[in-house]
C-alpha cells in the first residue's frame, strides 16, 4: 500500500516540471504520426495519458508494480525493459523518458538494444534524458544535481556516468539508428532527441 501511495505522490510531485516536457514530446510524437508507440520505463503511465486521445496504439512497460498500479486507461504492463517481452518490429516509436541516465551503461545498452530490436524499420526511437552540459543553466545545473544526489549513491554515481560517457553518444550507433532531431529543454539540461532505424538485422 505504502509504494502505492508513493507512486501517485510521485505524479503529484514531478508534475509541476514535467507537464511541459509531457506537452512537447505528444506533440512531435503525434506530428510524426506512428500507429503504434511504446513507453519504455513508463513510471505511472502519465506520459502516454497526453496520447490517450489519439488513434496510436498505446503501450507501456515498467518494473515497478507500484508504478504499474497508478496508472489509468493505458496498457501498461510489468516487464524488465532489459528484456522485453514483445516480438521484433513491433512498434513504430519506441520512447525512452529520464530513464536511462538512472541505470548502468551495461544496461544502458542492454535497454536501446531492445528498443532497437522492438522497433519498426524507418520507425523512430525518441529519448528523452539529462544532458548536462557548459550550455546548462546554472540554476538548472544546480536544481537537477541536488535532485540525482538526494536520489541515493547508486542513482547519483550512474547520473555522474551517465555524463562521463557524453549521455547518449557511446549508447547510439548511428549506423543503425539515424539522429533526425536534437532540442537541448529546461534550462537547457534536458535533450529531447529522435532517431530513424535503419534497417538491419541486429543491434
Amino acid at each position: 500500500m505504502a509504494k502505492y501511495v508513493m507512486a501517485n505522490l510521485y505524479d503529484m510531485l514531478l508534475y509541476p516540471f514535467l507537464k511541459d516536457i509531457r506537452k512537447k514530446t505528444a506533440r512531435i510524437i503525434i506530428q510524426l504520426n506512428p500507429k503504434s508507440v511504446i513507453d519504455i520505463c513508463c513510471g505511472t503511465g502519465n506520459q502516454l495519458e497526453y496520447l490517450k486521445n489519439t488513434n496510436i496504439r498505446l503501450t507501456g512497460i515498467d518494473i515497478s508494480p507500484a508504478m504499474l498500479k497508478a496508472a489509468k486507461h493505458i496498457d501498461c504492463r510489468e516487464q524488465d525493459a532489459k528484456n522485453i517481452q514483445f516480438p521484433d518490429k513491433s512498434f513504430d516509436l519506441v520512447m525512452i523518458q529520464l530513464a536511462l541516465h538512472e541505470k548502468s551503461f551495461d544496461d544502458q545498452k542492454k535497454i536501446i538494444g531492445e528498443a532497437y530490436r522492438i522497433l519498426s524499420d524507418q520507425g523512430h526511437l525518441l529519448i528523452v534524458d539529462y544532458e548536462i552540459s557548459e550550455k546548462t543553466k546554472p540554476s538548472s545545473r544546480y536544481i537537477i544535481t541536488a535532485i540525482e544526489f538526494l536520489a541515493g549513491k547508486k542513482h547519483f554515481r550512474n547520473f555522474k556516468e551517465y555524463h562521463k560517457n557524453e549521455c547518449t553518444n557511446k549508447l547510439i550507433n548511428n549506423n543503425l539508428l539515424l539522429p533526425e532531431k536534437k532540442v537541448l529543454i529546461v534550462g537547457r539540461a534536458m535533450a529531447l532527441q529522435i532517431f530513424r532505424k535503419q534497417a538491419k538485422n541486429s543491434y
